[in-house]
């Protein structure tokens, strides 16, 4: 099915009711801004050091297939070569996805492609993404954050649908802007509560996943095999674009977001 809409009435199931969780007070809000405007700050300077450069080899040593492109162009004939014309997508919406209008594209060439719910919707009833997610052959994803000194990228999230995209279908592919790249997990956590409390009025996200490469286990007989519970392969494509500039608050609610 590619409709962006659940399916069929009766298929879907009743979401169990989060517990409430106040927002936030002002002063915490305050903080958070604060804390993100020094991270942004020292962040940009390594940056022009090379910090992103870094953060490829990293994702690269842990089995990341990683390219970089100077435009939007670049990225989306790097998805046309990954996901063939008639493959099965999930689709999370992110930053570089809705920019570059990923899911028309997709869709317009043939694609099945199926959008998630992002966090901005709340959703109060699940539908048969369970068959979407299960029956699809590439997931694609944002990132909050590509962590140079583990070569992890960071996906901060509410309903954790991201997480699923990311963890079920055989190919995770995750799109990310230049500026995502941070120097530690530290500072990738700090950004994942700057989204909980700037954009869902939580102390801390849902979900906080921490990916580094593709699946891969040597439970049995210590040896290594790889996609035996998750993604076969794990594609980063990273556009030499910013989120947004300068650290104004706007800006920093625009950083924070995947």
């Amino acid at each position: 099915m590619t409709a962006e809409q659940p399916d069929e009435p009766g298929a879907a199931t009743p979401e169990a009711a989060a517990p409430e969780v106040p927002a936030p007070p002002p002063v915490i809000v305050d903080e958070v801004l604060a804390s993100l405007r020094r991270l942004r700050g020292r962040t940009r300077v390594r940056v022009r050091a090379g910090l992103l450069g870094e953060a490829v080899e990293a994702m690269t040593a842990v089995g990341f297939q990683v390219a970089r492109f100077d435009s939007g162009d670049g990225v989306l004939e790097k998805l046309r070569e990954i996901i063939p014309q008639d493959a099965r997508v999930v689709y999370q919406p992110c930053a570089a996805g809705r920019a570059l209008q990923v899911h028309e594209v997709l869709r317009a060439e043939g694609r099945d492609i199926v959008i998630l719910p992002d966090d901005a919707e709340r959703l109060g009833e699940n539908g048969s993404w369970r068959e979407h997610l299960l029956g699809a052959q590439f997931g694609v994803t944002g990132a909050t954050a590509l962590v140079a000194d583990t070569g992890s990228v960071a996906l901060a999230e509410e309903l954790g649908f991201g997480r699923a995209a990311s963890n079920v279908p055989p190919v995770h592919i995750a799109l990310a802007l230049a500026d995502s790249v941070v120097e530690t997990i530290l500072d990738a956590a700090v950004i994942a509560r700057g989204y909980a409390a700037l954009h869902l009025d939580r102390p801390l996200p849902r979900y906080l996943s921490l990916i580094s490469g593709p699946s891969k286990t040597a439970d049995i007989g210590f040896q290594l095999v790889p996609g035996m519970h998750g993604p076969r392969a794990a594609h980063v494509l990273i556009w030499d674009h910013p989120k947004g500039t300068g650290t104004g608050d706007d800006a920093l609610r625009t950083w924070v977001l995947a």
